[in-house]
């Protein structure tokens, strides 16, 4: 059962806490993180400990992810994919010093962000034709806009901090979607994977001699 990331934390309300069985898999752009059990997504509704200056410092602040097309020149948009790489790269070294189930979660996500800057990266080093360093941008940021939604959306943020975000996304959108080759139908929401198994109580055969 797939199930759209807003909605999420209403569905595991209406599961009782005590029902076991319960599996999810999150679905982020190329990040594929399973199994993630029910008292994992139930801490990372309440993870008090989330770093609320991670949207902005991931999204907010890097206009390399939303502003318009003065970033076509390879020499204005490298500094910051470089930028936005080393502080990736950063932020998981530090998950990794305390690895609880959420901090996984957290540093997948973002490793996932920090490897679609090297890709571009990459395909943008030692050229300066205008439309290649275009389409490499857009497509940055048509992978990379799964994982910005999820911290979007993650249920502990704060509230100015959400409103800007959103602000600033739907921008995104529009920008990808006017300047830099991108169609609506290839980005992607972030969603979770539900299954359920049942675990069956074995049948006892009586022995007949």
């Amino acid at each position: 059962m797939k199930i759209a990331l807003s909605e999420i934390w209403n569905f595991i309300d209406l599961i009782g806490k005590e029902e076991k069985g319960w599996n999810y898999a999150l679905y982020a752009g190329n990040v594929r993180l399973s199994p993630i059990s029910q008292d994992v997504l139930v801490q990372l509704k309440s993870d008090t400990a989330y770093n609320t200056e991670l949207l902005p410092e991931i999204f907010t602040f890097r206009e390399i992810l939303w502003q318009p097309d003065v970033f076509t020149d390879s020499a204005m948009s490298l500094p910051g994919l470089r930028i936005l790489k080393a502080y990736c790269e950063e932020y998981v070294a530090q998950f990794s010093e305390d690895p609880t189930e959420s901090n996984r979660i957290y540093s997948s996500l973002i490793g996932g962000l920090a490897q679609n800057c090297g890709e571009a990266i990459s395909k943008m080093e030692g050229t300066t034709r205008e439309g290649l360093v275009t389409r490499v941008l857009g497509e940055f940021r048509t992978y990379s806009f799964p994982i910005i939604k999820f911290f979007i959306y993650h249920p502990q943020n704060r509230i100015d901090y959400y409103r800007d975000a959103v602000n600033r996304l739907n921008y995104a959108v529009k920008v990808m979607l006017t300047q830099f080759y991108g169609r609506y139908t290839e980005l992607n929401d972030p969603y979770w994977l539900v299954s359920y198994q049942e675990k069956k109580t074995p049948i006892k055969i009586p022995v007949t001699e």
